[in-house]
């Protein structure tokens, strides 16, 4: 069983943390499809990596029959009950599935970032909590994605359990407290550039996030419950997904309410399945990292990040 933690105090940690310390060892998740390999477990001798070429020891390996703290954020924003009550009862039953050693913080986004729940084993807590909350406000997903990548990786570093973040929204990018919608300037111009580019200032803050999000090692899942189409909305959606396959994680869209319960059931299982790997640092190796990890004789089929940056740009 993990140490529990309060993520209250982690959230309060990072804003007095002391200068970066040298790093010397990074966690990578990773998952891995069988192809015919029969073998159920591996252990760090089952794996080989390099960083920048160089070959890196492999610590640890933590499966997915091992203990997980799930960050689960809810950025539920829309107030349309026709997403709304389908989300809720898919996240209410995917919960009560999880396995005994899943502990689950339960946080809120819209609005400002909130901790509700902190990491649990107790599902009645965590399904009461969500039972009570409104699904209304403002979209949060931009402006906390970052504070809680932070605070997975606070988590990471202070215990071997694996750790992994998954965002249930459906918020829309015109429902943030920033405007990112590039308005017109000049109505009367027809080559004003903010009518030519509309998502000039989403993907502004994408690139921005992702510098961020770079130099974090836990994976960031995103539940999108409501995709639309519009090309603003497709800028902040493919966002999205940019910033996900930065931490190795992933995004699932639902593109309609009848998809909800499987957009959630496959957000929960991809957190769920990752292998954690912990690797020693060489001596010398670059601020961003390229990462290779194989098994040796094995027919399974890896996927995992590739790069990480050690410091922040």
């Amino acid at each position: 069983m993990p140490r529990l933690f309060h993520l209250l105090l982690c959230l309060a940690s990072l804003v007095a943390s002391p200068p970066h310390a040298r790093i010397t060892r990074i966690r990578i998740p990773l998952w891995l499809e069988t192809n015919g390999d029969s073998r159920d477990e591996l252990t760090p001798k089952d794996f080989s990596a390099t960083l920048d070429g160089e070959p890196a020891r492999v610590v640890d390996v933590k499966r997915p029959e091992d203990d997980l703290i799930l960050l689960l954020v809810l950025d539920l924003s829309s107030g349309d009950l026709t997403v709304l009550d389908p989300a809720r009862q898919a996240l209410i039953a995917e919960l009560r599935k999880l396995p005994a050693r899943t502990y689950v913080g339960l946080l809120r986004s819209q609005d400002g970032l909130q901790v509700l729940v902190d990491p649990t084993a107790d599902r009645d807590k965590i399904v009461a909590a969500i039972e009570q909350q409104s699904m209304s406000g403002k979209a949060g997903l931009l402006t906390t994605v970052d504070v809680i990548g932070r605070v997975a990786d606070s988590m990471l570093k202070k215990s071997p359990v694996r750790v992994a973040i998954l965002y249930i929204t459906d918020g829309d990018v015109r429902n943030y407290r920033e405007d990112f919608t590039n308005p017109v300037i000049n109505s009367s111009d027809f080559n004003d550039m903010s009518r030519r580019f509309p998502e000039t200032l989403v993907q502004e803050k994408i690139a921005k996030l992702e510098a961020g999000l770079a130099v974090q090692q836990a994976p960031i899942f995103i539940a999108e419950l409501n995709s639309r189409t519009d090309r603003l909305s497709e800028a902040y959606l493919n966002g999205l997904k940019q910033l996900a396959d930065t931490t190795a994680g992933a995004v699932v869209f639902s593109r309609s309410s009848t998809e909800i319960a499987d957009t959630i059931q496959k957000g929960f299982a991809t957190a769920a399945s990752h292998y954690s790997l912990t690797l020693a640092l060489p001596d010398h190796v670059s601020a961003r990292l390229q990462i290779h990890i194989t098994v040796p004789e094995s027919k399974r089929i890896l996927s995992y990040r590739t790069r990480l940056a050690l410091h922040p740009r």
